[in-house]
């Protein structure tokens, strides 16, 4: 990936990785402010996706800030945000279908 292109792309990956971090966050704080967080393994995953999101943050800025690193940081905040999504999507099927106890 062309350096200029990671550049680009890193703007959207992370606004896009800060607000699905709020999200998970918020998933996180709801469920154990409902006191499910002893009874269901649906934090955990919602910890997962934080902490995934997160590290897309620091990469992206990492890609943005250091220009002489920017496409390896800039794959690094992608393959991150790639399994941040995958990780929410399948704790919202999990959830939605009683899976996750």
């Amino acid at each position: 990936m062309p350096e200029k292109e990671a550049h680009a792309i890193s703007h959207h990956i992370l606004a896009a990785s800060t607000t699905l971090l709020g999200i998970s966050f918020a998933i996180v704080s709801l469920i154990g402010a409902m006191g499910h967080a002893d009874k269901t393994l649906a934090d955990e995953f919602a910890l997962l996706s934080l902490s995934l999101f997160l590290g897309s943050c620091i990469f992206a800025y990492g890609s943005m800030r250091f220009q002489n690193q920017s496409a390896g940081f800039g794959k690094i905040s992608e393959a991150l945000f790639i399994a941040g999504l995958i990780s929410l999507c399948l704790l919202s099927v999990l959830i939605s279908f009683n899976v996750v106890r």
